[in-house]
């Protein structure tokens, strides 16, 4: 087939194991409330895409369709590394990428910055490259008249072996990435850059409302008040060093990050990407909440305003208190 198609079948099948198998590496992944949980993105994908309802049904069997998709990403990895039924593994390859572009980045404009696309396009090109059952050639005892007929071979007993094989590897790669997972953590990609729904995957979410600009219904200097007798407390400011996020689950919003910026300042926002729907993550050398899907920049010190890459509406602000024993709590 080629050194070009070569370099594609490995770099696509690569990135297919990796994709399948980190996703039960992270241990948020299947852990229903965690800020990256399964559950929470298929709820994002849902909202205003062309396969809004499927993916919205989907949501009410988060954990099976998130082990089936790190099970399928994987099969398909590894399929296309061994080349076997590579140009049907290369298919199952562009009906993910499809979808995800039909959902996860239909937001993402111009439509050449989501990923899904051009892996997509990828993954069509090798299916019609590899595609080999059928081709032009003479029939007999037609006057050499050219004409379309089958002219691959069957699926016999030992491409089956193999795609069972396949499989087979599929299956222990994700049981040993769950058995290797960490703890999991409501931290989740708060720490560092933040990751995306699939799978994704990427991981990779859609698009969330537009943040409340008033910052200070954010900021939270210390109160005299108790906290509310409906308030969920979040975490406490000695748990909480200057500088430092946390992830949490809002109601209503979903997956939020809660900010210290100073001894007196602490704050809340959604963390999911008014661009594309990517889960933003803090980075404390520049105190910015950054997108890894598609660089989106915001400012937590200046209400999520954006200050650079492709967003264009700030992230959606949440109302935190801190009460007189430094509890940070979330109202009812």
């Amino acid at each position: 087939m080629g050194l070009p198609i070569g370099i594609l079948r490995a770099f696509l099948g690569v990135t297919f194991v990796f994709a399948g198998v980190q996703k039960l590496l992270d241990p948020n992944f299947l852990r229903r409330g965690s800020p990256d949980y399964i559950g929470t993105q298929l709820a994002g994908f849902a909202r205003g895409t062309p396969l809004g309802s499927v993916f919205a049904g989907l949501a009410h069997h988060a954990l099976l369709v998130g082990i089936s998709t790190a099970l399928i990403e994987t099969a398909i990895g590894l399929a296309v590394l061994a080349g076997v039924l590579l140009p049907l593994a290369a298919l199952g390859g562009f009906a993910v990428n499809l979808s995800l572009f039909l959902s996860a980045t239909w937001h993402v404009h111009p439509y050449f910055l989501g990923s899904d696309s051009i892996y997509a396009i990828a993954w069509l090109v090798l299916a019609i490259a590899t595609w080999t059952r059928w081709t032009r050639r003479p029939v007999p005892g037609r006057g050499g008249r050219v004409t379309w007929v089958d002219a691959g071979p069957s699926i016999e007993r030992r491409t089956a072996l193999q795609a069972g094989m396949v499989g087979a590897v599929a299956i222990v790669l994700d049981v040993a990435a769950r058995t290797l997972r960490g703890p999991s953590s409501p931290v989740g990609g708060i720490a560092g850059l933040g990751q995306r729904h699939p799978s994704a995957g990427s991981p990779s979410q859609t698009g969330s409302p537009p943040g409340t600009t008033a910052a200070p219904t954010t900021t939270a200097p210390t109160t005299t008040a108790p906290p509310p007798a409906n308030g969920t407390v979040l975490t406490t400011l000695d748990q909480l060093p200057v500088g430092r996020a946390v992830g949490f689950q809002a109601p209503g919003v979903g997956s939020a990050v809660l900010l210290r910026l100073a001894n007196d300042r602490v704050l809340a926002y959604s963390r999911i990407c008014t661009h594309a729907g990517c889960l933003v993550g803090y980075d404390p050398g520049s105190q910015l909440l950054i997108c890894p899907c598609h660089g989106a920049e915001f400012d937590p010190s200046r209400g999520a305003e954006p200050v650079a890459g492709p967003a264009s509406s700030p992230l959606e602000a949440i109302h935190v208190v801190v009460d007189s024993s430094g509890r940070v709590v979330l109202p009812n």
